[in-house]
């Protein structure tokens, strides 16, 4: 992954580079960042402290250089230095605020799920960094309304927050707001909603406009000659209640401005890194009461609470930094906090050195307020294992003119529903069909114009004119089957499921890595189906659709207890595999874990599971079996940020998008067979890759298996 940090304090270069990726520590979670923020304040003064010189470092941190200096009567010259030396040759993670997807949890920790949108905050973890480990103290989730770029800003609002609860600002107090970077606009709109009234004071002329513009009731220039006058005149002559300090300069002026604006007994809250020369004159006289702001709030430099996951009693304190991480974001979602404004510049993170160049450039005159880094828009959750198919990519030879099929089975479903399909379809030439039953081969061979007809699988896996099989046995057999038409040079249409066990699956997975020129699909018509890709397409369109909340309601209807179904891999393997699928298509995602519950006794039961995909997205698949036969097979609803779909039985669409519900209606149920017939037989005469992805054909499979393991053990289950 890559990561953006200063190469250490005695190197003047910025790295964005490849690092390893973080793994679970104590309590916690592992974050794919969406987007970071640069908080120009802070990260400007590391980054210009690196890129100083020695005798600048010296002067510029002269706390540091007496404690060094104690350090040396206390352990000698040489060891002293040597381990100033280690310090400063350290690398320096950059950033403190962020928001992503969590992919991994701590065992046994609550309070998060796999795909959870979330904000992260804290210099050691919440970096500038595709994937992140962030303490379950740090990290909070995002409200749904809420985006990644807005939930980056969680650690400059909480600690914007937390000076605002120091102030204690009651409704109607006036609050002097000094230094109106970015902690001080957040600030500034805190207070408004606070009930205070709150007055901006700075250097520069657009940040007082930006402040007014978001509800500042009144902005002044730091060297406006009436500005002791003005705030007096607004307070009745008393000066103002309360002054927060967010001002960012070594100068002490911010500070004795507080003591000169504020009133008698007022409370003066220092919340940015200033100058604290303090003119003891004029807090004597006005009995100020002076508050160092401690960060986010309660916990903040506390290991037990930040790294240790221990939370304080509610009762003792009633905001520690989480809860303040949480309240900002709230506010954000309520509409009392707007972040938008105060992002000047967005930029991928391979060139996030660029940004901190114009940071730490003296001849810049206007320096941006918020600076978010964005991430590659890659597939996250729990790392889902995604199988290395390149080999099964290479192109294959493209098959001229008709493909020839041969096919192994002869049921029901095959012979009613199917072979219908591929005999209609011009570009296939049905050679041969192979049925355990010579009766069931002849009849079917007849019926559908096969050349020939066998009860002997051999024959047709050993016939050279053949170039595909299509596989439509029970469902214990689909995974040999396949294996042996691959080693045979063939190209494979399985019908659902792929396999009915993980060892099963497994051999598939081998097989198919073992013959790179062969193509391999599943049966998945739904995804196929034309009202499926009209709503893919509705989807794509609009880049805030996604995740999606899926219902997908199934009226499957009881089988009889003594069907082969079963007794090789049961209805969830068999079946839900199919709908599983469909959500991935939809989606554009993998499943990464499940939750499943068991309605009713016997083999015709109903089943509710709950899927988690890696990009945030849940569905809840209902495969009821106890239902009324009237109800409609299928029926699926779709939920976005930007669109609300219903699809019933794959004959109508319905769907609402700005405000306007639009339909539409097929004069029959259409799931997608001739469409998934013929992207297959595109692909082998093009030689281009499977219409399904291997990897997505395996997951649904896997997501089967999870149901059936979390049914069992009435757990979550991981997909794998």
């Amino acid at each position: 992954m890559r990561q953006v940090f200063q190469k250490s304090y005695l190197s003047k270069e910025l790295c964005v580079s490849e690092v390893p990726a973080p793994v679970l520590k104590g309590e916690g979670v592992i974050v794919q960042n969406v987007a970071s923020l640069i908080s120009p304040g802070t990260e400007r003064a590391t980054v210009s402290f690196a890129r100083k010189g020695l005798i600048e470092k010296v002067r510029s941190q002269p706390e540091r250089v007496q404690l060094l200096l104690r350090k040396m009567k206390q352990s000698g010259v040489m060891e002293t230095l040597s381990l100033a030396r280690r310090k400063l040759e350290a690398p320096i993670a950059l950033g403190y605020s962020s928001a992503g997807l969590v992919t991994e949890i701590s065992a046994g920790m609550s309070g998060f799920k796999l795909g959870d949108r979330v904000a992260c905050a804290g210099a050691k973890y919440a970096n500038h960094a595709e994937m992140i480990y962030t303490p379950k103290n740090l990290c909070v989730k995002l409200p749904d309304n809420i985006d990644f770029e807005e939930g980056a800003f969680v650690a400059p609002g909480a600690i914007a927050l937390h000076g605002v609860r120091l102030g204690q600002i009651g409704l109607n107090e006036t609050v002097a707001v000094i230094g109106l970077g970015l902690i001080g606009q957040l600030t500034a709109q805190l207070v408004r909603a606070q009930g205070g009234i709150p007055i901006g004071i700075d250097l520069d002329a657009q940040r007082l406009e930006l402040a007014k513009n978001l509800g500042c009731a009144h902005v002044f220039h730091r060297h406006d000659d009436a500005l002791q006058a003005a705030i007096l005149a607004l307070t009745n002559g008393k000066g103002v209640d309360v002054v927060l300090v967010t001002a960012a300069t070594a100068s002490s002026d911010p500070v004795v401005l507080a003591s000169e604006l504020a009133r008698d007994r007022a409370r003066v809250v220092v919340v940015g890194d200033v100058g604290m020369q303090i003119p003891r004159t004029l807090f004597y006289q006005k009995e100020l009461s002076l508050i160092v702001s401690r960060s986010y709030g309660p916990g903040r430099y506390d290991e037990r609470y930040e790294e240790q996951g221990q939370d304080y009693p509610a009762g003792y304190v009633r905001w520690s930094q989480r809860d303040n991480m949480q309240a900002f974001l709230q506010l954000v979602s309520d509409g009392k906090v707007s972040l938008k404004p105060l992002i000047d510049e967005r930029l991928d993170v391979a060139d996030a050195a660029e940004a901190y160049d114009r940071l730490t450039d003296p001849s810049v005159s206007e320096q941006p307020l918020g600076i978010v880094i964005r991430y590659p828009e890659t597939p996250a959750g729990k790392p889902v294992t995604r199988l290395d198919l390149t080999e099964a990519q290479k192109p294959a030879a493209p098959v001229s003119g008709k493909i020839s099929l041969g096919v192994i089975g002869a049921g029901n479903f095959l012979r009613s529903v199917f072979l219908p399909q591929w005999q209609s379809n011009q570009q296939v030439s049905l050679t041969g069909i192979a049925v355990t039953s010579g009766l069931s081969a002849k009849t079917t061979g007849e019926q559908y114009g096969f050349g020939y007809c066998t009860t002997d699988v051999n024959q047709l896996l050993n016939d050279s004119g053949i170039q595909a099989v299509l596989i439509g046995t029970r469902h214990d057999s689909h995974a040999p089957l396949l294996c042996e038409a691959l080693k045979a040079g063939k190209h494979v249409f399985v019908e659902k499921p792929l396999a009915t066990t993980p060892e099963e699956l497994s051999a598939c997975v081998s097989a198919v890595q073992q013959a790179p020129r062969q193509r391999v699909m599943v049966g998945f018509n739904r995804r196929f189906a034309p009202l499926t890709q009209q709503l893919i397409e509705m989807l794509d369109r609009n880049s805030e659709s996604r995740p999606l909340s899926i219902t997908y309601r199934v009226n499957a209807g009881p089988v009889p207890e003594d069907h082969w179904v079963h007794q090789h891999g049961g209805r969830i393997i068999g079946e839900v595999c199919h709908f599983v699928d469909w959500c991935i298509a939809v989606t554009k995602s993998l499943p990464v874990r499940v939750s499943a519950q068991r309605v009713g006794e016997g083999v015709n039961h109903d089943v509710l599971a709950s899927v988690t995909f890696a990009d945030g997205s849940v569905a809840n698949i209902q495969y009821l079996m106890r239902v009324q036969p009237t109800l409609g097979k299928e029926y699926i609803e779709v939920f976005s940020p930007a669109l609300h779909a219903v699809l019933d039985d794959f004959k109508l669409l319905r769907w609402q998008q700005g405000g306007q519900v639009k339909r539409k209606t097929l004069a029959a149920p259409e799931k997608g067979f001739k469409e998934e017939i013929a992207a297959f037989l595109s692909c082998l005469q093009s030689g281009s890759a499977a219409p399904i992805a291997f990897d997505e054909m395996i997951a649904s499979t896997q997501t089967t298996f999870a149901i059936v393991n979390a049914l069992q053990t009435g757990t979550w289950a991981d997909v794998h």
